[in-house]
C-alpha cells in the first residue's frame, strides 16, 4: 500500500483495533505493538506523530460505538471499504496481519478466528487453512 489514503488508513485501523479488542476483551501490549506495527508496514513513510494521531483517532471512533455487535458491524464496514480500494494481494496481507495480531499474546481464541473467518468472507480472501 504505497501512500495511502487517510480514508484507507482509518478503515484499516479500525479493522485492527476492533479485532484486537472484541475478539478477546482486551488489547494486550503485544497485540497493540503488532497493530502499530502492522500499521507502519502498510503506511511506509507514516511518522511517529502521525501513527500517534491515527491511534487516538481510532479508539475514539470505536469508543464512540457502543456494544459489541455494532463495533464489529463497522469492523466489516471498514473491511468491505478496503475490498473495494484494495488488490487481492493487499486484502491478503490485512488478513495475515490480523493473524499477527491474534497470536502476539500467545493464543489464537475462537472468537478470533470467527472474526478472522468473517473478515476473509468480507474482503473476498480465502482464509489459510481452510
Amino acid at each position: 500500500m504505497s501512500s495511502p489514503s487517510p480514508q484507507l488508513l482509518d478503515a484499516l485501523a479500525f479493522l485492527y483495533l476492533t479485532f484486537g479488542q472484541v475478539t478477546d476483551g482486551e488489547l494486550t501490549q503485544e497485540e497493540m505493538r503488532t497493530l502499530a506495527d502492522k500499521l507502519t508496514k502498510r503506511a511506509p513513510g507514516i511518522e511517529l506523530p502521525q501513527l500517534g494521531q491515527l491511534l487516538r483517532r481510532t479508539v475514539d471512533a470505536y469508543k464512540s460505538i457502543e456494544g459489541r455487535e455494532p463495533r464489529v458491524a463497522q469492523a466489516q464496514q471498514c473491511a468491505a471499504f478496503l475490498r473495494d480500494n484494495i488488490d487481492d494481494t493487499m486484502r491478503q496481507a490485512v488478513l495475515a496481519d490480523l493473524m499477527a495480531i491474534a497470536a502476539a499474546d500467545g493464543e489464537v481464541s475462537a472468537d478470533e478466528q470467527e472474526f478472522m473467518a468473517r473478515t476473509a468472507q468480507t474482503l473476498g480472501v480465502p482464509l489459510p487453512g481452510a
